[in-house]
């Protein structure tokens, strides 16, 4: 897995700030509900999609879906995002209701 440059992660979004409204609030939503699956759902996952900045995995977790370093990544880039946007990354707004469908 390579590892991603968030300094130009900020700046390909700051360049693109301009674009459709809504357009950052919706893939903000979606990064937060791809992050709280790759945790497999839970506290974990809603953790990670609401507070990035403060998310961590703790050592006692078990089994995830997804590898730690790739659910940081996810996490990191969720709060670059939001940081670029004007969200707080320690308290984002509510994750999008889905039907989870039975799977968590």
């Amino acid at each position: 897995m390579r590892k991603l440059d968030f300094g130009r992660v900020a700046e390909y979004e700051l360049d693109n700030a301009g674009g459709e409204s809504g357009t950052a609030d919706k893939e903000i939503g979606a990064l937060q509900v791809a992050i709280y699956v790759a945790c497999g759902g839970g506290c974990i996952g809603r953790f990670g999609a609401e507070q990035p900045a403060d998310f961590y995995i703790d050592d006692r977790v078990g089994r995830l879906p997804y590898r730690r370093k790739e659910i940081m990544q996810a996490v990191k880039v969720l709060e670059t995002l939001a940081a670029c946007n004007g969200y707080n990354p320690h308290k984002m707004p509510s994750m999008p209701h889905f039907h989870a469908c039975g799977i968590f």
